[in-house]
């Protein structure tokens, strides 16, 4: 019997979307799925020459709040967590479901999941990361940080930071020419 293979969504996604945009990559999984600091390994053979970018993912459930006064419909949450100096990239994933404006009426087919991700070098993280401060008291530390969507085009931070803040710049399709011109 053949040995099965399953891989987190949020991995998946994020092979998925970089071997479609950077031509002239693969993208390798380690074997074992607990590498510290190494999901992927993102590999490009270019000039008589091996180059790599190793990347983490982290992947948060969306929740969707429907309250007009609420700010987003659509929040990620993290824990905080260590930054792991072997990884070039660490890209934070999440899947949220995308609805009609008629719901009710549309029923279940009018529903379309999406997915939405955003890229920071490790240098990036590690800083975010030292920021992830509360709100009430921003002199301590936060053990999570969230951002808040209504569309995959624009994101903010809504929690770990004393204000809400644009991280927009940080979406995956706003980053893919620095990972594409990052191999080491």
């Amino acid at each position: 019997m053949q040995p099965i293979f399953t891989m987190q969504y949020g991995e998946f996604a994020v092979a998925d979307y970089l071997s479609k945009k950077i031509k002239g990559t693969s993208v390798f999984i380690p074997a074992s799925a607990q590498e510290k600091g190494i999901d992927l390994l993102l590999y490009r053979y270019d000039n008589n020459c091996n180059k790599t970018n190793t990347i983490q993912v982290k992947m948060s459930r969306t929740y969707y709040n429907d309250k007009e006064d609420s700010g987003y419909p659509f929040y990620l949450w993290f824990n905080k967590f260590p930054v792991q100096q072997n990884a070039n990239w660490y890209i934070l994933v999440g899947i949220y479901a995308k609805h009609s404006d008629d719901v009710q009426n549309a029923g279940a087919k009018s529903t379309k999941w999406d997915t939405i991700m955003l890229a920071f070098t490790n240098k990036e993280m590690s800083l975010f990361m030292s920021e992830v401060k509360q709100k009430k008291d921003p002199t301590k530390d936060d053990r999570m940080f969230g951002f808040g969507f209504d569309s995959s085009k624009a994101i903010f931070q809504t929690r770990g930071w004393p204000e809400i803040r644009d991280m927009s710049r940080y979406l995956i399709e706003n980053r893919i020419d620095e990972i594409t011109h990052s191999f080491i």
